[in-house]
C-alpha cells in the first residue's frame, strides 16, 4: 500500500525575524500564490533553516509554483533533516523505503526513520511525524531483511503511546494473540479501544466482538452495538450484519426491524451472504415487516450464492408462496445483483456475521 508523505507546513520553532518570513510565506501558500510563497521560503531555505527547507522541498514534491522535481524535493528534505525537522525525517524515510523518486534503499529509510522517532524534544506539529516514524521503523524491524523482534516491539510500543491508532492496532492483536507479547486479552482489549477511538476500522469491529462475547472485557451488548454501529457507518459488512442482527434480536439496543432491516440491506448491497440469508428471516418473521414474497426472494438470492439453509426454507416457503409466483420471484432473483457500496479497507478480525 503507498503510504503519503506528510505534506503539511509548519512554522516551526524559527528565530526572529526569520518566522516572520516563514509565516508570511506560509499565508501566501494558503492563497495559492505559490511563487510568493517560495520567494519568502527561498532565501531562508539557502541560509539553513530547516523549516523552509522541508517547506520548499514540498513546493517541488508537489508542483506548487515550480516544475515538479523528486530529486530537488528530496534535496531539500535531506537539508531540513540534517537540521532536526521531524517530518522531513519521517518523509525521508517513506521516500527510500518505496523508491519515491529514488532508488529503493531500506538502510536509509530505517536511518532516517531512527532520527524521528528517538526525537525527544518535539515540537508542536511534529508528534504525528514521530509516531508514524516509530511505526515505519517497527515494521521494518519485525519483518523483512532487517528483523529485530524485540526491537520492532519496541518500536511498536512507543508508537502506541505517541498515539498512532496502526501501532494501537498491532500492540491489540500480538497482546490477543500471544505473539511477540504475552497474552493478555485484558491489554489487547485496552489497545483496541485506544484504536477504535481514533476511527481505526478493524479495531471498531474488533471491540465490538469483544463487548459482544465478553472475550476480555466485562459482556456488554450496548457498547458491541456502539462500536458496531461506529464500523457499519464505515461500510464494515460483518459489523452491518452483526448490528443488524442485535436491532433483530433487540440485544444493546431496543428491538428495531426497520433498522435491522435498513443493516442487513446495506450489507447484503455489498454482496454479503449471510445478509441475504439474514433478510429472508426478517421478512418471513418479523411482525411488522412480514412479507414471504420478499422472504422468498432473499432466500433464492442466497441459495443461489450457496446458501444451504435458504435452500431449505425455499421448499418450506414454495407451498406458501405459490409455485407460480415462486418461479417469477427465481427468476428476479436470478438477475439481482448487489449495489455496491463504497469499499473499504480489508478488515483483520475474528468477528463472524451474526444471524
Amino acid at each position: 500500500m503507498n503510504r503519503a508523505l506528510i505534506a503539511l507546513l509548519l512554522l516551526g520553532v524559527v528565530a526572529m525575524p526569520a518566522a516572520a518570513d516563514v509565516a508570511a510565506g506560509l499565508e501566501a501558500f494558503r492563497r495559492g500564490d505559490y511563487e510568493a510563497a517560495r520567494a519568502a521560503w527561498q532565501p531562508l531555505a539557502e541560509s539553513g533553516n530547516p523549516v523552509a527547507q522541508f517547506n520548499i522541498g514540498i513546493l517541488y514534491r508537489r508542483g506548487l509554483g515550480v516544475t515538479a522535481d523528486n530529486r530537488q524535493a528530496v534535496g531539500w528534505f535531506e537539508r531540513a533533516a540534517v537540521g532536526g525537522h521531524t517530518t522531513a525525517q519521517f518523509n525521508l524515510g517513506l521516500i527510500y523505503e518505496q523508491g519515491i523518486g529514488v532508488s529503493v534503499d531500506k538502510a536509509a529509510a530505517l536511518r532516517w526513520y531512527r532520527r524521528a522517532a528517538k526525537v525527544t524534544q518535539i515540537d508542536d506539529g511534529f508528534e504525528e511525524a514521530r509516531a508514524r516514524a516509530q511505526f515505519r521503523l517497527a515494521d521494518l524491524l519485525l519483518k523483512g531483511d532487517s528483523v529485530n523482534r524485540s526491537a520492532g516491539m519496541y518500536w511498536l510500543q512507543r508508537s502506541g503511546e505517541s498515539g498512532n491508532a496502526e501501532a494501537q492496532f498491532r500492540l491489540a492483536l500480538a497482546y490477543a494473540a500471544g505473539k511477540d507479547l504475552v497474552r493478555d486479552s485484558v491489554a489487547a482489549a485496552r489497545w483496541f479501544e485506544r484504536a477504535a477511538e481514533q476511527g481505526h476500522l478493524s479495531a471498531q469491529v474488533n471491540l465490538a466482538t469483544i463487548y459482544e462475547t465478553g472475550a476480555g472485557l466485562s459482556r456488554d451488548e450496548t457498547k458491541a452495538a456502539h462500536w458496531y454501529a461506529q464500523a457499519a457507518e464505515q461500510n464494515a459488512v460483518v459489523a452491518q450484519i452483526n448490528l443488524g442482527s442485535l436491532y433483530a434480536q433487540g440485544r444493546g439496543v431496543a428491538r428495531d426491524d426497520r433498522a435491522a432491516l435498513k443493516w442487513y440491506s446495506r450489507a447484503a448491497n455489498q454482496g454479503a451472504l449471510e445478509a441475504y440469508f439474514n433478510l429472508g428471516v426478517l421478512y418471513e418473521h418479523s411482525t411488522e415487516l412480514s412479507d414471504e414474497q420478499n422472504a422468498y426472494f432473499w432466500y433464492a438470492v442466497a441459495a443461489k450464492a450457496g446458501h444451504k439453509k435458504a435452500s431449505l426454507r425455499l421448499v418450506s416457503l414454495r407451498a406458501k408462496v405459490g409455485d407460480g409466483e415462486a418461479a417469477a420471484i427465481e427468476r428476479r432473483a436470478a438477475v439481482w445483483r448487489p449495489q455496491k457500496e463504497r469499499k473499504v479497507q480489508r478488515l483483520e478480525t475474528t468477528a463472524q456475521p451474526r444471524k
